[in-house]
């Protein structure tokens, strides 16, 4: 017989899961990534590219996916 497995947190440890798809915290987790380098590099996008590891053209593909079009789209977060 199998025993369930069952998550258990550490002593002092709280975290907090919210139920959505891994998708979903995929892009959010990319696009405030993408967002903090953009500012780190003051919007050069040729900058961020390189410091990520990614091509300019996946840059900007991402860009357009995530909904940022604008320096202004990196400031106002």
């Amino acid at each position: 017989m199998r025993k369930k497995a069952t998550a258990e947190k550490p002593p002092g440890h709280s975290l907090q899961i919210e139920e959505r798809p891994l998708s979903v915290a995929r892009e959010e987790a990319e696009r405030k990534h993408i967002l903090a380098v953009l500012e780190h590099t003051k919007g050069n996008r040729t900058q961020a590219a390189r410091v990520m590891g990614i091509s300019r053209k996946t840059l900007w593909k991402k860009l357009r996916q995530l909904g940022i079009f604008s320096l202004s789209d990196v400031t106002q977060r």
